[in-house]
């Protein structure tokens, strides 16, 4: 039976090209066959602050320069120290007043050098959270900084026999070699429009987090949208498959492999 760190790096192949989600070598060279097993909120063989584990990696893209100002692109990397899965944060963001320098080469080391170091700051923090509390305290924290588009992939949580909730543990025990890995998605856009809920998990894997008076008057007033995604990728029998569609009608499930010929 194929161990559930191996089907972990199985599943991770299939998402190799989106680049909404975090580097996958990166992601990979924290996931190790723990004795300890699988992590119990990501059931990944990952724990934030374990030695193996990934540390942030950051880039900053300069796109172009104009009147309004000077635009960029924050892409960071990073294990979530409450999930304890790989994330990735990508914001493209206008900084308004700021013009650069001729000749002004777009390496990350030289972009980062000429970002004010508030907003620096500002990024750092903001995106350590979903992408709309994200959006919400960059608009709160500097009047500079112009955030258009912000998006967070998350490569987990991974559901088997060995963790996963109490109301689908007794599918994943009747096929003791399956997993499910979740790939979430959500995206924050500074534009007028419907958001869309496309998640029907998110009540489960919600922050919790209380928000601010200031952020809350913000969500009320501004014109930005929200969408919400969620696929999972099953190495399993076809049973599970349809036991696990049957319990989640809206969850887009793709086999990896049934098991079965």
């Amino acid at each position: 039976m194929i161990s559930l760190f191996e089907c972990a790096l199985l599943l991770l192949d299939r998402i190799r090209t989106d680049e909404r989600f975090p580097d996958i070598e990166w992601a990979r060279s924290g996931l190790d066959e723990d004795p300890t097993g699988p992590h119990p909120v990501s059931g990944l063989p990952l724990y934030f602050g374990a030695r193996k584990c990934p540390q942030p990696v950051t880039r900053v893209r300069w796109l172009h320069a104009g009147a309004d100002g000077a635009r960029f692109e924050w892409i960071r990397d990073r294990v979530d120290p409450v999930f304890h899965v790989p994330n990735r944060h990508v914001c493209r963001f206008l900084v308004t007043g700021l013009s650069l320098p001729a000749p002004f080469s777009p390496e990350a080391a030289e972009v980062v050098t000429h970002l004010p170091a508030g907003i620096v700051e500002t990024l750092e923090n903001a995106l350590l959270q979903d992408s709309e509390l994200g959006f919400l305290q960059c608009l709160e924290a500097d009047r500079s900084l112009k955030v258009e588009h912000i998006s967070r992939g998350m490569i987990g949580p991974m559901w088997s026999a060995a963790c996963a909730p109490a109301p689908v543990v007794q599918i994943f025990r009747n096929d003791p070699g399956a997993a499910l890995l979740h790939l979430p998605l959500d995206c924050t856009l500074r534009e007028p429009g419907p958001s869309i809920a496309d998640d029907p998990l998110a009540p489960l894997y919600g922050t919790g987090t209380e928000l601010e008076p200031a952020v809350t008057r913000l969500r009320a007033r501004l014109p930005y949208r929200v969408l919400r995604r969620r696929r999972a990728f099953l190495r399993g029998a076809r049973c599970t498959l349809e036991a696990l569609k049957d319990l989640f009608p809206g969850l887009s499930v793709i086999p990896v492999d049934t098991g079965e010929p």
